[in-house]
């Protein structure tokens, strides 16, 4: 068994996701709250976004390389917007930007 093979199956076990299917699970049962963008770079040829959001009167901040799709709309992600930002009810800290 490789070594990718073996860290599926221990993710697997421990009911971990890959970074894509997490981002996909988010997508689909994730709850949604408004979020404001902070500031926007690039970063090695890709737009990076910087954001917050607040839950239960706890101010969160993360970050996100933008999607090709949001990519091409990037007017969408500029300092100061307001983005739909989907979070794990679990793991508030774990979220993504719409």
């Amino acid at each position: 068994m490789g070594n990718s093979a073996f860290s599926r199956l221990v993710n697997r076990l421990l009911r971990r996701r890959s970074e894509d299917e997490y981002r996909n699970w988010l997508l689909k049962y994730g709850r949604i709250v408004e979020g404001r963008v902070i500031d926007s770079i690039e970063e090695h040829e890709h737009p990076v976004i910087y954001y917050y959001y607040n839950i239960s009167n706890v101010r969160y901040e993360s970050s996100q390389r933008l999607t090709p799709e949001q990519e091409r709309r990037r007017s969408r992600y500029v300092p100061g917007a307001a983005v739909s930002v989907r979070f794990d009810p679990r793991r508030p800290g774990q979220a993504i930007v719409e």
